[in-house]
């Protein structure tokens, strides 16, 4: 005869159970991710009410409510699942090939050029781990994307998430010899206020230069407005005016002759390009984040 579950085993999945009915909103939702009958799931919400002698929980067949009970209990059960699927999850490092998927977003630009070159080396490394990679401008919302890591350049909003510097990008103002045929290279700071820019991102309005130590906020105007990186300096080739370029987008086009830069000795703000996620994720998220900050933290000794 079987042994019969203890009763710290029928509470733990009790808890479980009612973790999963609070994150999903309701009995039927919780019993339809469980597998189990809504009478089933009921049944273990029922017991642990009367083991902890209240209520956890107001339902009808239209609603569902926690009491003030039954928010501060769920807490507890929330945490008593995350460490179960966070155990679970870490016993994939001790496998001899580690395996599982890592959702991940990006820039276009920045993204083809410097991450996805890392993440092939990363797959040669980790064949068995699958790459979700969202190339996207925009920053979208990690937790609703269910997206564990992000590479985000510029200044970061405050928020749960943690942020690693990748690296610190060297910029420079750059444009195209037909351009500056066609509207006389600036000569000085103030004469850039003058100048056609091609605006990246739609939002910019002034951009800082450093000349002999002193910042000064140059207001930023043009025709061609754009949320692409990729575009920008498309547009900037095309000699539609004068931008602010990481150094990874002018150093080839600098080369070639195709950009010429702008008042060499004035200085701008490198561009801080962070990996972000949130404060708990998997072990094939961390394999990676480690991975990318290792290689940054190597490039920037080789540079």
């Amino acid at each position: 005869m079987e042994d019969q579950p203890t009763p710290v085993l029928d509470e733990l999945r009790a808890m479980a159970i009612f973790a999963t009915v609070v994150r999903h909103g309701s009995f039927a939702a919780g019993a339809r991710a469980l597998g189990l009958t809504r009478a089933v799931v009921s049944h273990h919400v029922r017991a642990l009410e009367t083991k902890l002698g209240v209520p956890l929980a107001q339902r009808s067949t239209r609603s569902f409510s926690l009491t003030p009970a039954g928010e501060a209990f769920r807490v507890h059960c929330e945490r008593l699942v995350d460490e179960a699927h966070d155990g679970i999850r870490g016993m994939e490092l001790l496998r001899a090939e580690p395996r599982g998927e890592v959702r991940i977003t990006c820039s276009h630009h920045f993204g083809s050029t410097r991450i996805v070159p890392a993440l092939l080396q990363f797959r040669r490394r980790y064949p068995a781990i699958r790459l979700h990679v969202a190339m996207n401008d925009a920053n979208v919302d990690l937790v609703q994307q269910g997206i564990e890591l992000a590479v985000r350049a510029g200044p970061l909003a405050d928020s749960d998430l943690v942020a690693r510097r990748l690296v610190s990008e060297p910029t420079m103002l750059c444009a195209a010899p037909a351009y500056l045929r066609r509207y006389r290279a600036p000569a000085s700071v103030a004469e850039l206020e003058q100048h056609r820019w091609v605006v990246y991102p739609p939002t910019l309005r002034t951009v800082t230069a450093t000349l002999g130590g002193s910042p000064v906020d140059i207001p930023v105007q043009g025709d061609v407005v754009t949320d692409s990186a990729a575009s920008r300096l498309a547009f900037v080739l095309a000699g539609e005016g004068i931008a602010r370029l990481p150094a990874y987008d002018a150093a080839a086009p600098l080369a070639s002759g195709e950009l010429v830069r702008v008042l060499p000795d004035v200085e701008t703000a490198p561009l801080e390009i962070h990996l972000v996620h949130s404060r708990r994720i998997g072990p094939s998220a961390r394999l990676l984040r480690d991975f990318l900050l290792d290689a940054a933290r190597q490039g920037s000794e080789h540079d």
